[in-house]
């Protein structure tokens, strides 16, 4: 880098022309498209924990049949949108539509059971297990995918589930049932997360995108009519909020993947865990304690690691899909 400099500095003053015209590049190169993805992943991580907050508030009023109905109708309508008309005709294109619907019926049992378990436990805690999917990933990727998972990835997913009895911390406190529906969701997501690894070599991400909010909406639209409550205005504007900052955010990460790989990104996916922190604290006065910190810091660290592991052994491909917070 130093060098890059010194050179730089040598070239104003042979030929400042030229120089400039160089400088100026400097914008558009790898390093500037790295920092660009990092900086829409903590974006997408921020908007995703602002739709959990405002889901959270609008709970109190609507029932979660409305409030998912509320997320993938807005998510359908910001795409139809984006892609007016014929536009959205290349979208409905796939080469394996069982897998796409599946895929999108995974999002949407995961998403029920988030918005449903967050009416009851706080952000941080909802979000801190939600971390367990990457350990589920790779317990799933044994049968599923064939792959071999070597005694560090098992010891790394054990300390992370032991991270998990530290937050939840059984025989020592009643544990909500909400809790248990984050852990299903978590491992609902890490089946969407290797079906989207699987996806990945023959569907664009923007046709998964697309197909997330029809499955999603068709699938709400079929339960929601039994559970109806006509909105007020403000429910209306929030349900709005969630499904385009919902939508809006999966975009943002589809768009971070094409400028940094996902193997370079997954470790920023973490700092979902201090805006939910921020959040619970600012608007219902809610901060873990000691011992749902600690039980944090452990399944970051074994997630961490178990990222670091995959990393070096070249398996970036399982990282296709944003993890953790984004089950919704």
């Amino acid at each position: 880098m130093c060098h890059t400099l010194r050179v730089k500095v040598l070239e104003i003053e042979l030929n400042p022309r030229r120089a400039l015209t160089r400088l100026i590049g400097i914008f558009n190169d790898k390093e500037s498209q790295v920092l660009t993805g990092i900086g829409l992943a903590v974006l997408a991580g921020f908007l995703f924990v602002t739709s959990d907050t405002v889901v959270k508030l609008v709970r109190e009023d609507l029932p979660v049949a409305m409030v998912v109905w509320g997320r993938f109708i807005m998510h359908l309508l910001l795409m139809l949108v984006l892609f007016p008309g014929r536009k959205i005709i290349p979208l409905l294109k796939v080469n394996n539509p069982k897998l796409i619907i599946g895929r999108g019926l995974l999002l949407l049992t995961c998403t029920c059971l988030f918005f449903t378990a967050i009416g009851y436990i706080g952000l941080a805690e909802a979000n801190s297990i939600m971390f367990i999917s990457p350990f589920f990933v790779v317990a799933l990727s044994i049968p599923l995918l064939g792959e071999k998972v070597g005694i560090r990835r098992w010891l790394a997913v054990l300390v992370g589930f032991i991270g998990i009895l530290i937050v939840l911390r059984p025989g020592f406190q009643e544990i909500h049932w909400a809790y248990l529906l984050i852990i299903g969701c978590a491992f609902f997501f890490a089946l969407f997360t290797i079906i989207t690894r699987t996806l990945s070599f023959t569907e664009t991400a923007t046709s998964m995108w697309f197909y997330t909010a029809l499955v999603g909406t068709i699938g709400s639209s079929s339960v929601v009519w039994f559970y109806w409550e006509t909105p007020t205005p403000l429910q209306w504007l929030q349900l709005l909020v969630i499904g385009a900052i919902g939508g809006g955010s999966h975009y943002i990460v589809i768009k971070a993947y094409n400028r940094a790989a996902a193997s370079l990104l997954a470790p920023f996916q973490y700092v979902q865990i201090l805006w939910a922190t921020i959040y619970g604290l600012l608007v219902f006065n809610n901060f873990p304690d000691s011992w749902t910190l600690l039980g944090t810091v452990i399944i970051i660290a074994s997630g961490l690691y178990v990222w670091m592991r995959e990393r070096q052994l070249g398996m970036t491909r399982r990282s296709t899909s944003w993890r953790g917070g984004a089950a919704r």
